[in-house]
Formats: structure tokens, C-alpha cells, sequence
């Protein structure tokens, strides 16, 4: 009888081991949008550029059937509150529909947003909330940043019109003190367009001119410089200069 016993218990032993194991909860994947990829935001001139692409998969690993639509949500917060993620009392500020994107511009399957409603010393955070067809919410994420008075504009623009192209020249940027000038950007808009203007180099130019080609004559063109400059750790860009129409014509 004490033998039988014996052998019982240690058949038991495993069962009452496990009963006393306990792990994480390991919770379950939703099947919404995962989050935007690569969001960023950045100051330029006094104006913010929100950007960011879709999401291509739902939180559980799952291809999206569906472009979702982006809610995005702007709270303004003092730059003295160390946590302004623990008072959310953001307000919903547009949401993209990523067929019909306006007010933001698609290129290159990256959105960019311009807000230009905003105040020199004020921090601004934005939560971008994809959502899928039946409406339903997605992984959120969050961008901040605090608005600086930014670095005055190139001076001296000149642009001169050829034949489907345009010739810019200006006066070099003496850098404030304190900061390091690391180059220029054209920005190019149709005249009577009334969208942001194209950028038109991706690499800064660290000479102060540009040749502008493969333009319509007759047309008018404008145009404006900034530059891109670096204090301590952030990078700033300046406000763009006046703008500079000209009309390219044959034969010149």
C-alpha cells in the first residue's frame, strides 16, 4: 500500500508543479493597422512639415487589404511640461484619405502635411491613428516638436530666364553665431498655383547657384532659396527668400 502511494505521488508531482507556473499573458494581435512607418517632423522656416508613410500590414503580421485613412490629432503643449503624452487633449486636425490626400501631397508613397498655424516657443505634438474600412482604430504613434524663431532668409535671388529652363545666383548666407551653414534649397511653384512649392534638390547645394532645365517656355515659373543650417544637435532651415518669377523663352 505505501509502495501504490509512493507511485501516485510521484505521477502527481508534475501536475502540481505546472499549477504553480505562471508566465505573462501573452495578449492577442489585433487584426487592425499597425502604425504609420517612418513618421517625421520637422521645422521649416516658420512653418512644420508632418510626413510619414502607410502602413502596409495589421498589427498581426497580416497583409492590409485596404489603404486606411490617417486621422491626425495636433495638441499645442507648454516645452516646460516634461510628459505632455499624460494630458492628451489633442483635437482632431484632418483626416487624410489617401486616394483624395488633400491638404497633404503625396510623392513617392510618402505624405507630407504643412501646418503653418503655429507660434515660435510652443511645442506642438501630433498622433497619427490609421484606421481600417469598417473605421476602427489602429496602432497610434506620436511626433513632437518645439518651434524656434528659425534662421533668416537668403538674400540677393536673381533668376534669368533661357530656353526651357531658368539660371539662379544668390548672395551667400553668413551663418548666425553658434550655428554652421550646411547648404541650400530651391523651391519651385508654377505661378497662380496656390499647392506648396516643389523642392527641387534632395541634396543640399553648397554653391549659390542653379540651373533649372526641362521647363515649359512661355510659362512663368517662381522661385525662392533657403538654407539649411545646424545648431548643435538640430538641423534648421531657414525662411525661403522672396519670390522670383521668370518666363523661359526660345532663343534665349
Amino acid at each position: 500500500m505505501k509502495l501504490f502511494c509512493a507511485l501516485v505521488l510521484i505521477a502527481l508531482l508534475p501536475v502540481i508543479a505546472s499549477c504553480g507556473k505562471k508566465g505573462p499573458v501573452r495578449p492577442l494581435q489585433a487584426n487592425l493597422p499597425d502604425a504609420v512607418i517612418a513618421a517625421e517632423l520637422v521645422q521649416r522656416g516658420d512653418e512644420l512639415l508632418l510626413s510619414w508613410q502607410l502602413p502596409i500590414r495589421n498589427q498581426n503580421g497580416s497583409p492590409l487589404e485596404t489603404a486606411p485613412v490617417v486621422d491626425i490629432y495636433r495638441m499645442p503643449y507648454d516645452p516646460a511640461d516634461y510628459c505632455p503624452e499624460c494630458k492628451d487633449r489633442a483635437t482632431l486636425l484632418f483626416s487624410i484619405n489617401p486616394e483624395l490626400p488633400a491638404p497633404a501631397q503625396l510623392s513617392a508613397n510618402r505624405y507630407t502635411l504643412h501646418d503653418r498655424q503655429v507660434t515660435v516657443g510652443q511645442g506642438y505634438r501630433y498622433r497619427l491613428v490609421p484606421k481600417n474600412e469598417l473605421n476602427r482604430e489602429g496602432r497610434s504613434l506620436s511626433v513632437r516638436i518645439v518651434v524656434v524663431t528659425p534662421p533668416a532668409e537668403p538674400q540677393g535671388l536673381q533668376v534669368k530666364g533661357l530656353d526651357q529652363g531658368a539660371a539662379l545666383t544668390w548672395s551667400p548666407l553668413t551663418p548666425p553665431a553658434g550655428m554652421e551653414l550646411l547648404g541650400y534649397r530651391i523651391y519651385r511653384r508654377d505661378a497662380g498655383v496656390a499647392s506648396p512649392a516643389e523642392l527641387l534638390n534632395q541634396r543640399l547645394l553648397t554653391v549659390t547657384e542653379y540651373t533649372d532645365i526641362n521647363l515649359g517656355n512661355n510659362t512663368e515659373y517662381r522661385y525662392q532659396v533657403s538654407a539649411v543650417l545646424k545648431q548643435g544637435e538640430r538641423i534648421l532651415e531657414s525662411l525661403a527668400s522672396a519670390a522670383v518669377g521668370v518666363i523661359p523663352q526660345k532663343g534665349l
